[in-house]
């Protein structure tokens, strides 16, 4: 891009200072089981995918190992999640437009738009929770270094690997990398088959680096056109308030007229290929049987409502091309200020004061009675293992709290011991303990109280 010297420089450094205050801000307020699994999985047990399942491949958790402290490493990750989710835009439009094009501009309106329009909760699933952005981003800089003007067999292999783990991350980013590879990759062939290759490789270690499977079965046919209705409607519960999206529809309605008028409408190739790109990722997310299972939850539609976004922003980038410099400085000033707004005042206090009183209710009584694992509800028990280890840690003691719940075979081995025994904490009236105790081969004996909790003897 000619309207800023190193533009990649710029737009890394400014995703990395808003991913830091916004993680230090009121981000983490939307923790909860699964976000926080991840911690676990990295200070615990890792796993090359997220326990119980094959389809979200923990590149972050491992890349924060060296991280010990609960606290700290959960801040690590989520700062890695975002800088990659604000990033991700950027990666995009750069493929679709090339190096001359206003990618710095359309990448910051991108996020900006996302900031003002999403709803707090949606933020935090996409910047920190859900594997997409992650995958979008890797294996956008993939086809970015794959289509090189000046090929060679280190960025070919720079490239593979890029793809790779964006496909380890998330295998189903592949549909959404071979539309604008076919679309508006320079090097089609080569492209498609780095993709090919690393979808291979991801197909293979979900398949045996895991014992759990995800379904990949399609959804009856019949049954499609339900999926793909329920998934646009699901998207109306993304924006912070009702008809913003109809508003912002027709603002950019309203600004492909008047380009098409002025004949300044963006290149019909890049058009073409973002909605290639969003469509088809929308119709193939339909047919899936196990998306079906999840009541086509709308978070499967976040990377086509980041296309829709990136669409939009390429409009109005249009409206001002004559000014792309101006564009793209201010545009960046907008999504700092917009995050800086957003998020409050940085405090890792407060953060910490957050953490406490939404998971730390019951933790002194569970560390004070040498329990080592916490039982019950998926919900409820990985957010106070969590917190119960984090207390550890300020205690400076190398203990561990464990977890006895949905997605816990990974750590049992680690504390079912020699002993034989465990003193095991849990929530008065949990209907899910018993069950949960069952399904793990544990026979849980009832001991007394501390507190707020049940305390129990395990053995096995």
């Amino acid at each position: 891009m000619s309207s800023l010297r190193h533009p990649w420089i710029v737009a890394s450094i400014l995703s990395g200072a808003v991913a830091a205050w916004m993680g230090l801000g009121t981000l983490h307020d939307f923790q909860h089981a699964d976000s926080l699994l991840t911690v676990l999985i990295s200070t615990q047990k890792w796993t090359p995918f997220f326990w119980g399942q094959d389809r979200f491949g923990m590149l972050v958790p491992l890349l924060a190992i060296p991280i010990r402290h609960p606290l700290a490493n959960m801040l690590a990750q989520g700062w890695i999640m975002t800088v990659a989710a604000l990033l991700a835009p950027f990666a995009l439009t750069r493929f679709l437009t090339g190096r001359a094009g206003a990618w710095m501009a359309v990448g910051a309106c991108t996020n900006t738009l996302f900031l003002l329009i999403a709803r707090p909760a949606v933020q935090f699933d996409w910047l920190v929770t859900q594997p997409y952005a992650l995958s979008i981003s890797l294996g956008f800089a993939g086809l970015i270094v794959g289509e090189h003007e000046r090929p060679g067999w280190s960025r070919g292999i720079a490239a593979f690997v890029l793809l790779a783990l964006a496909c380890w991350v998330n295998i189903g980013s592949v549909v959404m990398l071979a539309i604008g590879a076919l679309l508006k990759g320079s090097r089609r062939v080569w492209l498609l088959s780095l993709q090919a290759a690393a979808a291979s490789l991801a197909a293979l270690a979900a398949r045996y680096l895991t014992a759990a499977h995800t379904i990949t079965a399609l959804a009856p046919p019949g049954k499609w056109p339900n999926g793909w209705w329920q998934l646009l409607a699901g998207t109306s519960d993304v924006a912070v308030r009702a008809g913003v999206e109809i508003v912002v529809g027709a603002a950019t309605i309203a600004a492909l007229v008047w380009l098409w008028k002025n004949d300044a409408l963006p290149p019909r190739r890049t058009v073409a290929a973002l909605l290639a790109m969003g469509v088809g990722t929308w119709l193939v997310l339909g047919t899936s049987l196990w998306v079906g299972m999840n009541r086509y939850s709308f978070r499967y539609m976040y990377p086509t409502l980041m296309i829709a976004a990136t669409g939009v922003s390429i409009v109005f980038a249009a409206l001002l091309a004559r000014w792309t410099k101006a564009l793209s400085i201010a545009s960046l000033c907008a999504m700092a200020v917009v995050a800086i707004a957003g998020y409050g005042a940085p405090s890792l206090g407060r953060v910490e004061r957050g953490l406490d009183d939404r998971f730390g209710r019951q933790s002194a009584a569970i560390v004070h009675a040498g329990a080592i694992v916490i039982a019950g509800d998926y919900w409820r028990v990985w957010p106070a293992v969590f917190h119960a280890n984090l207390t550890l840690a300020r205690a400076h003691t190398r203990a561990q709290v464990f977890g006895l719940a949905f997605r816990s075979e990974e750590t049992d081995p680690l504390w079912k011991n020699d002993s034989r025994q465990a003193r095991i904490a849990a929530w008065p009236h949990d209907r899910s303990i018993g069950m949960v105790a069952a399904e793990h081969s544990v026979t849980l004996t009832p001991v007394g109280h501390e507190g707020e909790i049940d305390l129990y003897t395990a053995s096995w």
